[in-house]
């Protein structure tokens, strides 16, 4: 007799139980690696409406449910195979975990008579994951899986979110299960800070001439999206990174993306940091990104993250959100309010530098040209995601975020190549969205380079198979460009840095995937106009100058990413 057969008709099966448990945390879409390991449960989230997004890869799969869990606030789940499947959803794994994404992922394994005593690598021993996941752990009986897998959401969800791991025997899908079910785990949310800390900041706030807000994903975990709104109203620049773009308009003079900004940070005289570590990507919270003397307030959810690398005057471990509804609500019976011009002022040769290096290419194409269309053509309500190196560095120019999860990137990680999956989540987020509330999709575009994107480049057929609204515009030039152009620099040579100007959307074409090869920008923008009218998957293949990323290396106006592959002597 068969697994199948061996459980008798309307009798809970383990598949039928995670499925229940995980459209019972609000999930619309979950991501799978196909195989026939995870059949049963794919026909019972099937069976309940959810809507499965096919990976070709096991990172893309855990990288693209970071990317719904990103966009939504709730908890992505992908599916995959242990043995192998681990070792592949690594980058993936750390990805979400230094992002602090709420995700479960699913792992069958061998059933237990199918497993070498002797073997080399035991996935039940979980020496791969564990030391770098909220929760790794093997379901030990099919009666516990209810026990494992709502310990599982939990660890995921309570205090720092992140990543967690669930293995379990690819036999127990088809076999009964006894776990009653549960509610949805939801976080108890932290209270708002004490009345003393409260005024402390105020007091901090009111002596500040040019204080600023730099917000991260944190600060996305939490209702921060109308205080953050009222403080740049009062003339608090709000510079947001990751998951914290967009909590405020990015509208100068008060909102900008941080590393645009970052240039002129040092003239502030106090630092409210709002869900944000201050690592590398901050200068460490020091001198001379920061002014030597500001004073920093620190408001997190965690202590871990206050005071890490730099001291801080004032510490909050409190709810941001409703701290900074508190702060705000003092602020305006102070008729607290500030001058935002000399961040303007300060930020200006960067500006003017920007808009005369678009100038001078005319109808050519510099990768900056790319965001800079994109903002110009997409609504406001728009989703971006961003990949590479110099084609990262240069959306920060113009591509401005308006809405709360509506920005992602590689980082803090960094491995390259793992904003594609990150943007086919997101953009799947989208589309579920869209379909609950009967409106149109928002446009969701992916800017990556062509080196970039060949660590993903199959997932373009992810893309297509689910017609997913998502935009991919690839700044192709040809090379791994900020590789190529440091070793010009530093060794007056290069080796190993071409990529042969491959034809990216001949490629999408062989998946299915609509696209447009964009030589000037007037086709530039045509292509990007009729993707968002079709508001369905393209791909276009941006042909930029192939010595556009040379700038970044010489002009520090035009360096927002500050980081180099290679070290100068």
């Amino acid at each position: 007799m068969t697994e199948a057969a061996a459980t008798p008709a309307g009798e809970q099966t383990c598949a039928s139980y995670l499925a229940d448990a995980i459209v019972g945390t609000g999930c619309g879409t979950v991501f799978a690696l196909a195989g026939a390991t995870h059949a049963p449960l794919l026909f019972a989230l099937e069976d309940r409406g959810v809507a499965i997004v096919g990976g070709r890869h096991e990172s893309g799969t855990v990288g693209a449910a970071d990317g719904y869990a990103r966009r939504t606030g709730r908890t992505g789940f992908a599916l995959i195979v242990a043995e192998q499947g681990l070792a592949n959803a690594m980058t993936a794994l750390m990805t979400a975990a230094q992002a602090e994404t709420p995700l479960v992922v699913i792992a069958t394994r061998f059933p237990d008579s199918w497993v070498e005593p002797a073997i080399q690598y035991d996935v039940d021993r979980h020496e791969m994951t564990g030391p770098f996941l909220k929760y790794s752990r093997t379901v030990s009986s099919p009666d516990r899986l209810g026990d494992y897998m709502h310990a599982a959401i939990k660890a995921a969800n309570e205090g720092v979110p992140g990543p967690a791991l669930l293995v379990l025997p690819l036999d127990f899908l088809n076999k009964p299960c006894a776990s009653r079910p549960r509610a949805a785990f939801i976080a108890a949310p932290l209270p708002c800070a004490d009345q003393a800390g409260i005024e402390s900041a105020m007091a901090l706030i009111g002596a500040a001439q040019r204080p600023i807000v730099v917000t991260d994903n944190r600060a996305a975990l939490s209702d921060t999206t109308g205080p953050l709104t009222a403080l740049a109203a009062m003339g608090v620049p709000v510079l947001g990174n990751g998951l914290g773009r967009g909590l405020a308009p990015e509208v100068a003079p008060t909102g900008y993306p941080w590393p645009y900004a970052q240039r002129a940070v040092n003239q502030a005289d106090l630092v409210i940091v709002v869900g944000a570590r201050m690592n590398m990507w901050f200068g460490y919270g020091l001198a001379p990104r920061f002014g030597a003397e500001a004073r920093f307030i620190h408001i997190d959810s965690s202590a871990e993250a206050i005071g890490r690398n730099t001291a801080v005057d004032l510490a909050l471990v409190a709810d941001p959100g409703r701290t900074l509804a508190a702060l705000v609500e003092g602020l305006n019976a102070a008729q607290f309010s500030r001058d935002p011009a000399w961040i303007a002022e300060a930020l200006a040769p960067r500006a003017q530098c920007v808009d005369a290096l678009l100038e001078s290419y005319g109808e050519g194409l510099h990768s900056a040209s790319i965001g800079a269309a994109l903002d110009a053509i997409l609504p406001e309500e728009r989703v971006l995601v961003c990949d590479g190196a110099d084609s990262m560095n240069f959306t920060y120019a113009k591509m401005r975020v308006h809405r709360p999860r509506s920005y992602s990137n590689l980082l803090p990680f960094g491995a390259m190549g793992a904003g594609f999956p990150l943007a086919v989540g997101m953009a799947a987020a989208e589309a579920e969205t869209a379909l609950r509330e009967g409106r149109a999709a928002k446009p969701v575009a992916f800017v990556t380079g062509d080196g970039s994107l060949g660590f993903f480049l199959a997932e373009i057929d992810t893309l297509a198979r689910s017609a997913l609204p998502l935009t991919v515009l690839v700044a192709n030039d040809g090379k791994w460009g900020t590789e190529y152009h440091g070793q010009q620099l530093v060794y007056g040579r290069t080796s190993n840095t071409d990529l042969n100007g491959v034809d990216y959307a001949a490629i999408a074409g062989g998946f299915g995937c609509p696209a447009k090869v964009a030589t000037t920008r007037g086709e530039l923008d045509a292509a990007i106009a009729q993707a968002h009218a079709s508001a369905g998957p393209m791909l276009i293949d941006v042909r930029v100058d192939p010595d556009s990323g040379r700038i970044r290396k010489a002009e520090p106006l035009l360096a927002m990413i500050l980081f180099e592959d290679i070290p100068h002597s």
